[in-house]
């Protein structure tokens, strides 16, 4: 039918107008995988370079590999550099090691691509390729190296992994500078000068022709010239580069610049823009200098360099031409300047007082030039500490909406073990399941905790979010012991959730001597992560013991999943069996829940009593005493105290009275809580 063959080409021309992008896209993410070796291959050369015709060995000091091109005239001209992060140290780190990358740079000092080749980053082993991203690498091509290179600022990170983000931008930069400055002259300057310079260009774009002659940054000077004709100069100073590339073009400057130094050495500058209709009767052999009380001096011809045509910058349509004075030393700019002019056969000297405006002399002098951030930034940093932590956080920019979600979150965790409420605290488990755990992946690691030991603790200072879980973690813990396991692990709510859904008949009560050997696996398993931290190898063995990255992150190592399944079939058959036996994280917290002063409480009753034992998820409970270092503070035992539900509904006396004879019990302050 007519209409079927309509439908069918135009499913085809869909098909084949969408082809060509799928393509497109899965080449651009074959050029950002990450090989996991630094064996190199002559593609990735290619692909840091684009357009080099042929790389040389790789040799020199830094060693690089040079490439070529050949140009117009069919000579072979070199076209920049490629060159392994690793051979220009010291090198930046991530959030647990160095990353080796290969970069390429032209002979301008401008980023021409970046091929990340291996790392050992702690999320890796959860995520796979997860700095594989098209989007981040697209933003280094075309990046000079004077720029900061700044995460959030001049880089958009990778979501998630600020520290890895921090580690290829800044270690990208690092090194090509320093190749810059061994093999093409270039000359670190203090990113705050950089900064100066750029705040005085800011300040001079926002000045027009007019303006600057009202503020007295330009002055002009009218010179009465045969047949009714008048010659107009313009007087300023261009002793700097950000004032003479705004005012007459980055060309023009640097050719005024090249000449003086050249010639004379000097570089303050007085520029002359020559207009009016006796422009070209202008002859520079009739300028004059003088300041104070010497006399004027007639401008060396050799001291009036070219400055363009006029054409370019804030000059243009107001001279003709220009050229500029290369002032002699003991001309001081920090004084009046007076410029004069004697045309041809005149006895009169006409003149202009000039001062050199202070934002040119900032300029000139690498001196302080603020912006109205920096100005801002300074009055914050001079408050006291509560105005600094709201205008100007570690973080950066607040993410409001997950802060609000999160302390959400948090409240309930809080309301549900304060008010001992099972309803409230299976609401909060599921909030944290759903999105801690496969929204957010915002959950606390080991990974965490070997951060800090080889980058320090000021690692979670730029992630808000996680600093409010690390902080209610450890403030929680400290007071009442593991409320983090209970109530914020999405992990533990997975298994708790298992328990809950599975049928009880498939339980297994694992003997106690085994139980009690077993929980000390898990605090093995942390004493290996920490020393392996310490030692530096930048070895990561955390992925095979917290399989809740496998599930949450969708790791694609099968290894790993079959860590996960066995784990989760293990969690079906002994109730919160990760936590018992496995969980590194659990380890540490429970050891600093030994500070906890405040405990579950205990009651006479509880020494003859099994119920809440029997009903404990992990096991921590032996009669009256609670081994509270393997406690995940679910406070199933103190609810049953509160509602009676065990041999507590009975007075110490009753009980003694139903005793055998013979069987005596002690009376200790019956119906009187104390502590485990």
């Amino acid at each position: 039918m007519p209409s079927t063959r309509i439908v069918c080409a135009a499913l085809i021309a869909l098909f084949l107008s969408f082809t060509p992008s799928v393509f497109a896209q899965n080449d651009r993410l074959d050029a950002v995988r990450t090989p996991f070796s630094t064996t190199l291959q002559e593609q990735w050369l290619e692909q840091v370079l684009p357009g080099a015709q042929r790389f040389s060995e790789k040799s020199g000091e830094p060693p690089v590999f040079r490439a070529y091109k050949n140009n117009e005239d069919g000579e072979e001209v070199q076209i920049g550099f490629v060159f392994l992060s690793a051979d220009v140290p010291p090198e930046e780190k991530g959030f647990a090691a160095p990353i080796d990358m290969l970069i390429g740079m032209d002979m301008e000092g401008v980023i021409t691509g970046l091929k990340v080749l291996t790392y050992t980053e702690s999320y890796r082993y959860s995520l796979g390729d997860f700095v594989a991203e098209p989007d981040f690498h697209d933003q280094f091509p075309g990046k000079p190296i004077t720029d900061e290179f700044r995460i959030t600022e001049d880089i958009d990170g990778i979501a998630g992994a600020t520290m890895t983000s921090y580690g290829i931008s800044q270690g990208a930069r690092g090194a090509a500078r320093r190749v810059a400055t061994a093999y093409i002259g270039y000359q670190e300057v203090d990113d705050e000068v950089l900064a100066w310079a750029a705040n005085g260009r800011a300040e001079l774009e926002t000045y027009t022709w007019e303006s600057m002659l009202a503020a007295g940054m330009v002055k002009t000077l009218n010179i009465p010239m045969p047949a009714d004709q008048e010659l107009q100069l313009s007087v300023t100073y261009i002793g700097d580069t950000e004032l003479g590339e705004f005012l007459i073009g980055d060309a023009a400057y640097q050719r005024a610049d090249r000449d003086s130094r050249a010639r004379l050495g000097g570089n303050h500058l007085i520029l002359i823009g020559v207009g009016g209709s006796a422009a070209p009767l202008f002859r520079s052999s009739m300028m004059y200098v003088q300041q104070g009380e010497n006399e004027p001096e007639r401008v060396d011809p050799n001291r009036f360099v070219t400055a363009g045509n006029g054409d370019i910058g804030a000059i243009a349509g107001h001279v003709n031409y220009a050229g500029a004075i290369v002032l002699e030393e003991y001309v001081d700019v920090n004084q009046t300047i007076n410029i004069l002019y004697k045309p041809r056969g005149s006895t009169d000297f006409f003149s202009v007082a000039y001062d050199v405006y202070p934002l040119a002399l900032a300029l000139a002098n690498g001196e302080p030039i603020l912006s109205e951030a920096d100005i801002e930034r300074a009055r914050i940093a001079e408050s006291n500490f509560f105005v600094r932590l709201w205008y100007a956080p570690p973080w950066g920019t607040t993410p409001w909406l997950e802060v609000i979600i999160l302390a959400g979150i948090l409240s309930l965790v809080m309301a549900a073990f304060l008010r001992n409420d099972a309803r409230i605290r299976w609401v909060a488990l599921t909030a944290t399941m759903l999105y801690l755990g496969f929204f957010k992946g915002g959950f606390l690691s080991v990974a965490h905790i070997t951060g800090a030991i080889s980058q320090g603790p000021g690692i979670f200072l730029n992630n808000l979010p996680m600093l409010m879980i690390i902080v209610f973690t450890i403030v929680t813990t400290l007071l009442w012991g593991r409320i983090f396991c209970s109530s914020l692990c999405p992990f533990g709510a997975v298994q708790d959730f298992i328990t809950r859904f599975t049928p009880k008949s498939w339980r297994i009560k694992v003997p106690q001597a085994i139980h009690d050997r077993a929980l000390y696996i898990k605090y093995g398993i942390l004493a290996l992560i920490i020393t392996v931290a310490f030692t530096g190898s930048g070895i990561s063995l955390f992925q095979y013991f917290e399989p809740f990255g496998t599930l949450f992150f969708f790791s694609s190592s099968a290894t790993l999943w079959a860590i996960l399944i066995a784990i989760l079939i293990a969690s079906a058959l002994v109730e919160r069996f990760y936590c018992r036996y496995v969980c590194p994280l659990g380890a540490a917290l429970g050891i600093a829940s030994l500070l906890s002063p405040l405990r579950i409480k205990r009651v006479p009753q509880c020494g003859i009593c099994k119920v809440c034992e029997h009903a404990c998820p992990t096991g921590a409970i032996r009669g009256a005493e609670i081994d509270f270092k393997e406690c995940v503070r679910c406070d199933v035992c103190e609810s049953k105290l509160i509602t009676k539900a065990g041999t507590c509904r009975h007075s110490m006396k009753e009980i003694a009275n139903r005793q055998k004879p013979g069987n005596t019990i002690p009376i200790r302050s019956v119906d009187t809580f104390t502590p485990a």
